[in-house]
């Protein structure tokens, strides 16, 4: 379970990053009153921090698969760490993407509906958010 939890959290990091990109591809080429929407305070700050929780969860996951690929004792709080922080990523970018995308977010000609629909699917795919932080607190607490 550990290993399949590490091995998504990859998946939901992939994930994260493209909508991210997306996110800033069209926010870089979408003018409003005259200046990239890209410009404006609300859409940085969306873009930041897409950016640092998918940083977050790409630095959980190295710590995962580190443990994975030593046979850390501390493996489960490992798996543990990258499942919850991919899971918190791929559901923010996706959702940020959309919203970055406004009303065509919502449509079927952009992949940002895709990208939603992959994030919750991947979220629940190996146990939900609030399972992995379960096992995430036994882990610390047998640890301790």
């Amino acid at each position: 379970m550990n290993s399949a939890a590490i091995l998504f959290a990859w998946e939901q990091i992939g994930l994260a990053d493209k909508a991210l990109e997306q996110a800033r591809e069209y926010a870089l080429g979408r003018f409003a009153f005259g200046r990239s929407i890209a410009s404006y305070q609300a859409i940085k700050h969306k873009l930041a921090k897409m950016y640092v929780k998918n940083t977050l969860a790409r630095s959980n996951a190295y710590y995962g698969a580190w443990a994975l690929n030593a046979g850390a004792s501390d493996l489960a709080v490992a798996a543990a760490t990258s499942r919850v922080a991919a899971i918190q990523a791929s559901l923010f970018a996706a959702e940020e993407n959309i919203q970055t995308h406004g009303g065509m977010g919502f449509t079927w000609e952009f992949d940002c509906q895709f990208y939603y629909r992959r994030a919750k699917l991947l979220s629940l795919a190996v146990g939900s958010e609030k399972q992995w932080q379960g096992r995430l607190v036994d882990g610390l607490a047998a640890s301790a």
